[in-house]
């Protein structure tokens, strides 16, 4: 059996309450989403079909209809295509778990594999549409690598590996990929420094130099039993500057269930890590204790998607929110998971 990379956070998300909406900040912008079977994240056994939607509930379409899971969708830089994860065997988290990455043609209503190794995903555009990134248990002849960071062309051909951890206790799994509008691909990685587990994100250019860290995931050790501290979920700003983060800590959140951390959406500079680097907390000063993910900045640079559910707040149940760059409200769209931006109008 293939393994799959699995998120290094966010994998105990469930059905709860959340904050109600904040302010009124809707519109037909579009945006695709994971609609999953069960209402609040993501599991193992969950169904996950492909949809569209705009932001204030218009012009919902299904588009996949297999009954499988499909994983964190990216559009294309010119919106006629979508990206993502397609599990052939299991779901997200599970022990046998086998996936590839597909895409979705709007001109013809076609799903297309792109990769054929049960091995592979989180795949996401280059900034010209041209190449694919993504993360695979697929290793090169002599190099016994756990993970690797792929690029491939749009259609699937021209495979390269980019590089992959060295397995060194600062540097044990790779996942959680984005590319950002000024040609980095982003990444988080796993660490064990100390008996400190966390994770941090790095970024590096697409042919494999210039590796950066720009993070260090923050103070906090993972204690035993509960998911990693740290960041996870790189999200990068339209012009490459800020990068967004679900910074996890060490409790779990307010109302919450054994297993699960608290996450924050946080806010950094997409320059290297130096200490004392200004990072944001923008979750809201008045619920800060939720889980919180997978957050997506707006083509125009003023709002944010995200994961959002909180456990001791009653009202509207789990799902996909918009907030601004700031983090002052959170509107909730729909329940669902994994959102991302339509970048044009079609």
């Amino acid at each position: 059996m293939k393994t799959v990379p699995a998120l290094l956070a966010l994998s105990a998300l469930m059905a709860c309450s959340a904050t109600a909406p904040r302010a009124s900040v809707v519109d037909h912008t579009e945006m695709v989403y994971m609609a999953c079977s069960q209402p609040g994240g993501v599991g193992a056994t969950d169904v996950c079909e492909l949809a569209v939607m705009n932001l204030d509930g218009t012009g919902f379409r299904q588009l996949t209809h297999d009954g499988r899971q499909v994983f964190l969708p990216h559009y294309s830089p010119d919106g006629t295509h979508i990206v993502y994860t397609k599990f052939i065997v299991g779901g997200y988290m599970s022990p046998d778990a086998e996936a590839d990455v597909e895409v979705y043609d709007f001109a013809t209503g076609s799903e297309t594999f792109l990769t054929h190794t049960g091995g592979a995903s989180q795949p996401t555009y280059s900034p010209d549409g041209t190449q694919i990134a993504y993360v695979s248990s697929e290793t090169t002849p002599g190099a016994h690598l756990p993970f690797g960071l792929f690029v491939m062309n749009a259609d699937g051909s021209n495979v390269q590996r980019v590089g992959g951890p060295s397995g060194a206790d600062d540097d044990l799994v790779w996942a959680d990929d984005a590319w950002s509008t000024d040609n980095w691909i982003y990444f988080v990685v796993e660490q064990d420094i100390d008996n400190c587990l966390k994770v941090r994100i790095d970024k590096i250019r697409p042919d494999g130099s210039a590796r950066t860290q720009v993070t260090d995931g923050g103070p906090n050790c993972t204690p035993m039993g509960l998911e990693q501290s740290g960041d996870a979920d790189p999200g990068v700003s339209h012009d490459g500057q800020t990068v967004y983060s679900s910074r996890g800590f060490p409790v779990p959140p307010a109302g919450g269930v054994a297993g699960q951390v608290e996450r924050k959406l946080y806010a950094m500079s997409s320059s290297a890590w130096t200490p004392g680097k200004v990072e944001r907390d923008l979750s809201l000063p008045s619920e800060p204790s939720c889980i919180e993910g997978v957050p997506k900045g707006s083509p125009d640079g003023t709002r944010i998607l995200l994961f959002r559910a909180c456990f001791d707040t009653p009202g509207q149940g789990p799902g996909i929110f918009v907030t601004d760059t700031a983090g002052s409200y959170r509107t909730r769209i729909v329940s669902g998971f994994g959102p991302d931006w339509n970048p044009v109008a079609r």
